[in-house]
């Protein structure tokens, strides 16, 4: 297809659509759990220790990534989703009931578990479906069905708690009128995996692999993901990359509020204007790219944008400068959200694809795991052997290391990495303003 559309029957439509009510489901749970965990520490008086209950339950899975990829590769792929759509629509309903912090910890940590599982099958099998020049443009509306349920999660939940729930209903569940939103996320899951009934089945099943799990299979996909030069270099990367980013979340709301002194919302204008900067980035590198020769080049430079911007954000005193950089920072990183993915798709063997997505999502989310633990002990600790600020050290300190990772990036890709994506074909050679509506060709 020349145009990817997501209000037509295309298999692509049907995937998106069912990623977007999936990932709006996982939005508002995550939110309606750590609601609810505050309000259960209310009656204890440490809501705010018991807030991060249902975070820490979703973090320890990711240890667990490179397992759901091996299940991506020897299973079919759709009939993962729908299975795994199918538990958390159960696991979820639950919470309507929870009234206690391990109750709550084990069901997020059961549904943060299939969630693992389901990425790595929706990732692998998106180049079934989207023709590889589509590849960057598909990811590029993947990202913005999962983004865009962020703020509408929120805003629902709000609206949720809100409204007055008759007791008749809350006395079968744990009594927080919030719970409501458990219910509503229970049935996003199930219109999922509905949706997902009419994709097509993947062509490509190997016959020759049996569906009994074994370490050889598990160590191959290891193998391939660190012994392949392309891969292998922009997984370090990005994961250095992450590992600084991960500061910005954990310290920018100090660094706005103590050490600049700004008010409690501007850090929230900072992540918005870090998420416009994602939003944006999907526009320009959407239509500019359709595929790349020197992947690991063009995300050099994308990281070296997301590590300078960031530098001078947090060397900025001018919080109107400050929203500027990191909008440019958000640029940066959008673009190499999208490039990386697509370009994963593009070049992995489809028996090994799901295993590389898998490995890839386990050393992003240890890279991020580690950084919260550390970023704001390692600020207190430099807060006792240095006159300015641990916080503004760190982020400075982070900010460097993404561009240092960008600078690797752009040495490693050098290199031409023989691929079928090359940017001699993509729009940048044909830059015009066509403002006619397309549609989608028969499939």
């Amino acid at each position: 297809m020349n145009s990817l559309k997501i209000f037509s029957r295309s298999q692509f439509s049907i995937l998106w659509w069912s990623g977007s009510l999936s990932s709006f489901g996982d939005w508002a749970t995550l939110f309606a759990s750590v609601a609810l965990a505050s309000q259960i520490g209310t009656t204890e008086g440490n809501s705010e220790i018991t807030a991060v209950v249902p975070l820490v339950a979703r973090i320890i899975p990711a240890f667990l990534s490179s397992f759901a990829g091996l299940i991506a590769d020897k299973f079919n792929k759709k009939n993962i989703m729908i299975f795994c759509d199918l538990i958390r629509m159960v696991v979820v309903f639950l919470l309507f009931f929870a009234d206690n912090l391990i109750f709550l910890f084990v069901i997020n940590f059961i549904s943060e578990i299939f969630s693992l599982i389901r990425q790595p099958s929706r990732e692998a099998v998106v180049p079934e479906v989207v023709e590889k020049r589509n590849l960057v443009k598909a990811n590029s509306l993947f990202a913005i069905g999962t983004y865009a349920t962020l703020p509408i999660a929120s805003i629902m939940l709000g609206v949720v708690s809100d409204f007055k729930i008759s007791d008749s209903i809350l006395n079968y569940g744990n009594g927080w009128s919030g719970s409501v939103i458990f219910i509503f996320d229970s049935l996003t899951f199930l219109l999922s995996s509905y949706i997902l009934v009419f994709l097509k089945s993947e062509k490509h099943k190997n016959s020759s692999r049996s569906e009994v799990f074994s370490y050889s299979e598990f160590k191959e996909g290891l193998s391939y993901f660190f012994k392949t030069p392309s891969i292998r270099n922009i997984a370090i990367s990005i994961s250095l990359s992450l590992f600084a980013a991960g500061a910005l979340f954990i310290l920018g709301y100090t660094f706005l509020t103590v050490d600049l002194g700004f008010s409690e919302s501007s850090f929230g204008f900072m992540i918005a204007a870090f998420g416009l900067g994602i939003l944006f980035s999907m526009a320009i590198v959407n239509y500019f790219v359709s595929s790349f020769s020197r992947v690991s080049f063009v995300i050099g430079i994308s990281m070296l944008l997301t590590g300078a911007a960031l530098f001078a954000a947090f060397r900025s005193t001018e919080f109107i400068y400050i929203l500027f950089f990191i909008f440019l920072s958000g640029v940066g990183t959008g673009s190499i959200y999208l490039l990386t993915i697509s370009f994963l798709q593009a070049t992995t063997e489809v028996d090994l694809r799901g295993r590389v997505f898998g490995n890839f999502y386990s050393i992003g989310r240890v890279a991020l795991l580690v950084s919260f633990l550390t970023t704001g002990l390692i600020a207190n600790f430099l807060d006792n052997y240095f006159n300015g600020s641990g916080v503004e050290i760190v982020l400075q300190s982070s900010a460097i290391i993404i561009f240092i990772s960008g600078a690797i990036s752009i040495v490693s890709g050098y290199k031409q990495i023989n691929s079928a994506i090359e940017i001699e074909n993509s729009n940048f050679n044909n830059l015009k303003l066509d403002f006619r509506s397309t549609e989608d060709e028969p499939e």
